[in-house]
């Protein structure tokens, strides 16, 4: 599954193949199966990226059935 990143540290957006995603019933946050990659900073966290308003709605997506 693509999604829809903004870089905190560089502040651009861009598409990442996160893989399968889930939610983390302990912390209510998206696990994804691969580590997102931005293309400029190199791998990412959840705390180091956010979600563009397209990322939002692939998540519910992705998400609508796990």
């Amino acid at each position: 599954m693509e999604i829809n990143f903004e870089c905190k540290g560089c502040k651009r957006e861009f598409d990442c193949d996160v893989g399968q995603v889930g939610i983390n019933d302990k912390t209510m946050r998206p696990d994804f199966e691969k580590p997102i990659i931005c293309p400029q900073c190199g791998e990412r966290t959840m705390d180091e990226v956010l979600l563009t308003e397209l990322g939002q709605g692939q998540m519910t997506e992705a998400t609508w059935d796990a």
